[in-house]
């Protein structure tokens, strides 16, 4: 089965990157959505760009160049009023490093251990904005692997032989599907990017029993 038959057959997709300080923010309401329903989550990986500090301005700056520095300290005040709130630990929220190996190992566990993947999403997450895990290294990301009883070797050789070829099919897949940027949610056809709209969502899954959210 495709990745684009498993968005239109699963009840609620979600695409995060373990890059993304925002899709941080939104496993565990995602999680905690989830649950509440009683419905299985399709977590799928996205990669998008990292977010980008503002900039020192100048004197010099233009109204678009200030309109990004502006948006950028309103992100980062955002992650830190939710972070907080949730009891994250985010030691730097524009580290941009490269996780495709933890990606991969997404990938595996979840077409192989699906009972695991919400505790390796969980740890995944928490390790790598600690600054814990090296999200590029293959060895690491079997250690965490290991770390919630999975099969370390079993994803290395899969990740040196069929996973580059799987993520690149993703990747294309959900891009082909018009899907950008994280947290997003895939549901009815419809696509919400950001956790504000969590409230519509929980609508939708409820079949849109009484007004809906405004």
């Amino acid at each position: 089965m495709t990745r684009t038959a498993e968005l239109e057959q699963s009840r609620l997709t979600v695409l995060l990157d373990v890059r993304h300080p925002l899709a941080y923010l939104a496993l565990g309401p995602a999680t905690a959505l989830g649950k509440a329903e009683g419905i299985e989550i399709n977590w799928l990986p996205l990669a998008t760009p990292p977010l980008h500090a503002p900039t020192t301005p100048s004197p010099t700056d233009d109204r678009s160049v200030r309109h990004r520095r502006y948006r950028a300290t309103a992100i980062a005040r955002e992650v830190a009023v939710y972070a907080r709130a949730q009891n994250l630990l985010l030691r730097d929220y524009y580290r941009a490093a490269d996780a495709d190996a933890a990606h991969l190992g997404w990938l595996w566990i979840r077409d192989r251990y699906p009972d695991r993947l919400g505790s390796y999403l969980h740890e995944l997450f928490r390790s790598y904005w600690a600054l814990e895990l090296d999200a590029s290294s293959t060895a690491n990301v079997a250690t965490l692997l290991e770390a919630i009883q999975t099969d370390g070797a079993g994803f290395r050789a899969w990740a040196e032989t069929e996973g580059r070829a799987a993520a690149t099919a993703l990747d294309a897949e959900l891009r082909t599907h018009g899907l950008f940027g994280v947290p997003a949610y895939v549901l009815e056809d419809e696509v919400f990017y950001g956790r504000q709209h969590l409230p519509m969502i929980r609508w939708i899954l409820g079949d849109r029993q009484g007004p809906g959210p405004i």
